[in-house]
């Protein structure tokens, strides 16, 4: 198998707009293809959820290939109600059902998007859910969701160059947001950004495509409807305010219900593994 092709510049020098006071939004907007999904996208904040707040919004643009940082921390609702040139602001694509957006864990950037901005995200894919639904074997292999980094790191065959400077970035951006490493995550919200900051949102989306492309490839039709069901379950839970963003229980799957799996089995169960269909009601 090839290494996967993304040379140590792509990820270090990716085209990055911070939209600061702008009066319009670029053209990141105009005339995005659906299929496969054009906007992937993260969020970095301060105790990112409801409880805390929103610094920097990251979306790839994947045909183009360019990086955008949202300055949320300066422009708040401006970011998401600035129109560009199409006539479109952030929110309605946000909102759009038939323009999907790619997260990786989607559920505290949707809780904090919806309690701080009032955004009901739709058209969402989770890659987190779809990396645990692709796993071959029982459903005992899809318990746990896996982290992005470890996605990249045991998924993608990168090249050691690109490896190297992915995991350079990820660590230098670590050791001043993460409180574990003796960081804050107040660094996201200082201006102008620092070159390590934004080489980590950078490199936090730059992989998202060609996982996607992966996980995709992987799941059957049954499957890729199960992964859309819970991806709008997880969106809509977290637009309650039962909703809790730091729970232990965040590792377990959807796939293993509360019942002690056996809805999840019993879907498993009527799986035609030969020819791909479910059986029976």
């Amino acid at each position: 198998m090839a290494w996967l092709d993304i040379a140590p510049e792509v990820l270090m020098q990716s085209t990055i707009w911070e939209i600061q006071g702008s009066n319009s939004q670029p053209g990141l907007l105009d005339n995005l293809p659906t299929n496969p999904p054009s906007l992937y996208i993260d969020l970095e904040g301060i105790k990112l959820s409801r409880e805390g707040s929103i610094s920097i919004l990251q979306l790839l643009n994947h045909p183009e290939e360019h990086v955008y940082l949202i300055d949320i921390h300066l422009l708040g609702e401006e970011a998401f109600t600035t129109p560009g040139t199409n006539g479109k602001s952030l929110k309605s694509i946000l909102e759009c059902p038939v323009t999907p957006k790619v997260f990786f864990d989607v559920r505290n950037d949707s809780n904090a998007l919806f309690f701080h901005f009032g955004i009901r995200l739709q058209g969402v894919e989770d890659l987190q859910l779809e990396e645990s639904a692709c796993r071959p074997g029982p459903l005992s292999r899809k318990k746990f969701v896996s982290g992005l980094a470890r996605c990249i790191e045991i998924d993608l065959r990168i090249s050691p160059s690109a490896k190297r400077v992915w995991k350079e970035s990820k660590d230098k951006g670590m050791r001043l947001f993460a409180p574990e490493c003796g960081g804050s995550h107040e660094v996201f919200n200082l201006r102008p950004i620092p070159q390590s900051i934004i080489d980590y949102c950078v490199q936090d989306v730059s992989f998202m495509p060609h996982l996607r492309t992966l996980y995709w490839s992987k799941l059957s039709p049954e499957w890729k409807a199960e992964v859309d069901v819970a991806t709008k379950e997880r969106v809509r839970a977290s637009q309650t305010l039962t909703y809790q963003p730091n729970t232990r229980d965040k590792i377990l799957s959807p796939w293993q219900s509360v019942d002690g799996g056996r809805a999840a089995d019993d879907f498993f169960g009527r799986l035609d593994l030969f020819g791909g269909r479910l059986l029976g009601p």
